[in-house]
């Protein structure tokens, strides 16, 4: 019985850099995916989406700059180096960091795809995976397995071709003339949603609400990124739980507000649409305003809103969009693999190298990927250091620092 080093559960970008940055070295790895190919959020790869950090924080740059693997010789791979740098924008397109990662994908041979994991189990030296064509067994698991749509609980009766998740927005219906469209949700999804909605001249109108009193930009400024270096990760993980929470609640900013490129051209478009004399008031902005009741309504759907200080309002809509965010996908044998994981405060007590403490005997490591947004921060669920965190997890693997620690100096003092 051949027993592998890792087992990856899941190939989204989190588990793709870690297979990549373990490419390198003797770590016998496996990566199990039930899709036949990689994807990453389709549904909404619209013609103005992008992507909101630096390229530069892809699959590998920021743990090995010497990598294959990396976006710049993807750009160099397909001739395009000279004119990406000539186009004086330092982020690039979602569709072709997707493209990027299809490409990392189709260089690294152990990627399984079209394979889904059915469960986890013990054994003696380490975690029996078994999937839809056979068993493997590793010392230690990756768990990657995604998110999922958050929808409000007053719309999951009536989910299909009028009311749906932002996720799905381009595999929906087209509009019909004259729809009017709800978009609830204000974070970055959503206000793509909006621009989107602005150039199709199908739309009556737009109404756009937010629990968040204002539509707040992202704050992307140099020492706010400070929070998302190795250094700072390190320091934040050392504090007391209840002091990490309080941290990420005031940080939800630097992570889940909307680009401020955007907004600006949001605006921009409203400010036109009004110069030119138009007065179909297509947009309406409903900030600080809850969905509380969803219904069928003879004339589409009726939303009951909940306001700060005012009374309840209905409102009518044809379409309903929901851009509520994202949650960790729950699976079966995933819970009953942590039933045993040390909790505190209701969490899984999470290692500096990601790994789950557990309150028994562990036969091997369990790696947390986009499950650990209180116990190691807003830095775990996004882009900016997954080839930090997937080095950690390459060391904890080898038994030695195979990538650097702290790849750069501290800003900040401690």
């Amino acid at each position: 019985m051949e027993i592998l080093d890792l087992i990856g559960i899941g190939i989204g970008p989190f588990n793709l850099s870690l297979a990549a940055l373990a490419h390198p070295t003797r770590l016998r790895t496996i990566f199990f995916e039930k899709e036949c190919s990689f994807v990453w959020h389709p549904g909404l790869l619209l013609p103005n989406s992008r992507l909101q950090v630096s390229p530069l924080k892809d699959c590998v740059t920021l743990a090995d700059p010497t990598s294959p693997f990396s976006f710049l010789n993807y750009l160099a791979t397909h001739g395009r180096l000279y004119s990406f740098l000539n186009r004086r924008d330092a982020t690039t397109s979602r569709s072709e960091f997707t493209d990027y990662f299809q490409w990392v994908a189709d260089h690294l041979p152990r990627l399984r795809f079209g394979e889904e994991v059915t469960d986890i189990a013990k054994f003696d030296k380490g975690y029996r995976v078994t999937t839809t064509r056979d068993d493997y067994h590793a010392r230690a698991v990756a768990i990657g397995v995604g998110v999922v749509p958050k929808i409000p609980e007053c719309a999951k009766p009536w989910l299909g071709d009028k009311v749906y998740h932002v996720a799905s927005y381009l595999h929906q219906s087209p509009i019909d003339v004259g729809e009017r469209v709800m978009v609830v949700g204000g974070g970055q999804s959503g206000a793509e949603v909006v621009e989107h909605l602005l150039g199709n001249p199908d739309v009556r109108k737009i109404i756009w609400v937010t629990s968040r009193a204002n539509l707040f930009t992202r704050d992307d400024s140099a020492f706010v990124n400070v929070a998302y270096t190795p250094s700072y990760s390190q320091r934040f993980h050392s504090l007391p739980l209840q002091e990490r929470r309080a941290i990420v609640d005031e940080e939800l900013l630097t992570s889940d507000g909307i680009s401020a490129e955007l907004c600006n051209r949001i605006y921009e478009i409203i400010y036109h649409r009004s110069a030119s004399g138009y007065s179909d008031d297509i947009i309406q902005l409903l900030p600080a305003v809850v969905m509380k009741e969803l219904s069928p309504h003879p004339h589409g759907w009726q939303a009951l809103l909940a306001s700060r200080g005012a009374p309840l309002r209905t409102v009518e809509a044809d379409r309903i969009v929901l851009a509520t965010g994202f949650q960790p996908r729950s699976l079966p044998f995933i819970d009953r693999l942590l039933a045993s994981a040390a909790i505190e405060d209701g969490l899984p007590v999470v290692d500096e190298d990601y790994a789950v403490q557990f309150n028994d005997s562990s036969p091997g490591h369990v790696y947390l990927q986009n499950r650990t947004r209180v116990q190691s921060g807003l830095q775990s669920v996004n882009l900016s250091l997954v080839a930090y965190r997937n080095g950690r997890i390459v060391n904890s693997l080898l038994g030695r620092d195979h990538y650097a620690n702290v790849p750069d100096r501290q800003i900040f003092g401690g």
